[in-house]
């Protein structure tokens, strides 16, 4: 489940003028821009978890995991100047497929650093006669760190709905996510993944190769020219372009983590690869590439 990253671009691009109908909120834009680069971190997604589920006795578990990245995306642009940061996640786990937890992000340039809490509920399930095939639900509760009286965001809660298909050593997920609020948006990711053991230590223990390519698409800002220009009244400034919503394929990305899981720790250390698109002709993102590391930790109940 990868989310979106676009609109601090859009920083650079808009200025504060009386076309406020025309032009997007700067403010909000930057807020989402955060608030999905939490997102694609903080979503329950760790397949590698589903052993959990499913199993015949009522088994209860926190997992706690963290992350550092050392760079920041936005559907692979870069937000920031080599910018970094940090999230957090604590989920409480039951083998019947529930699930609830509570996730949050700092940023190494943004302020506040720290803008945003997810509070999350879900259940995700095997289905009986098909093992292979799992599928999940969730509900995002976004809870906003900022004393601006003028910030007020766009969305305040998300749903997201997703399937996987996996194998013993391969799988593929889909996820569709719909954002909540004064207005609704959607992302769509589609994901391959394999599992490829290097060293065996235990039933759970291994030390393992887990290359992942994911798709995603979501909506974007793209400026287009109009047919005829238009004067603000406010202004008298004369409007050559305008801004319209446009859907489509975002970014291509390359994962190749080196995972180890022994007892109830798993640690993570990855090269992520980026080859963001843009539906915008005027605009042209460059590849990039950044580093995760990430420790988990299972308490059983």
């Amino acid at each position: 489940m990868k989310r979106i990253f676009a609109f601090v671009i859009v920083l650079l691009i808009f200025w504060n003028t009386g076309l406020k109908a025309q032009q997007p909120n700067v403010i909000d834009d930057l807020e989402e821009a955060r608030l999905d680069s939490l997102l694609n971190e903080v979503i329950f997604n760790d397949d590698e978890l589903s052993y959990l589920f499913g199993v015949k006795q009522n088994y209860q578990f926190l997992y706690w995991r963290s992350n550092f990245d050392s760079q920041t995306f936005f559907a692979g642009r870069e937000i920031g100047n080599q910018q970094y940061n940090l999230s957090s996640q604590l989920f409480y786990l039951h083998s019947k497929g529930f699930y609830a937890g509570i996730a949050g992000a700092w940023y190494s340039q943004l302020e506040p650093g720290y803008g945003t809490t997810v509070l999350t509920a879900g259940y995700a399930r095997s289905l009986k006669k098909m093992k292979f095939l799992r599928y999940r639900l969730s509900y995002d509760y976004f809870i906003y760190n900022n004393d601006d009286p003028d910030f007020d965001p766009l969305y305040s809660s998300g749903v997201d709905l997703g399937v996987t298909l996996k194998s013993e050593h391969f799988g593929t997920r889909f996820d569709s996510y719909f954002l909540l609020g004064k207005e609704l948006g959607s992302t769509l990711s589609w994901d391959v993944y394999a599992y490829l053991n290097l060293v065996q230590l235990g039933r759970y223990d291994k030390i393992r190769f887990e290359p992942e390519l994911s798709l995603y698409f979501g909506s974007e800002l793209v400026e287009y020219q109009l047919n005829a220009p238009i004067i603000d009244p406010d202004t008298n400034t004369e409007i050559i372009t305008d801004f319209k919503d446009v859907f489509g394929l975002m970014n291509i990305q390359l994962q190749l983590p080196l995972s180890v899981k022994y007892k109830s720790f798993d640690f993570e250390a990855a090269w992520i690869y980026n080859i963001p698109r843009t539906m915008d002709e005027g605009l042209d993102y460059p590849n990039n590439s950044s580093f995760r590391f990430s420790l988990g930790y299972i308490f059983n109940l």
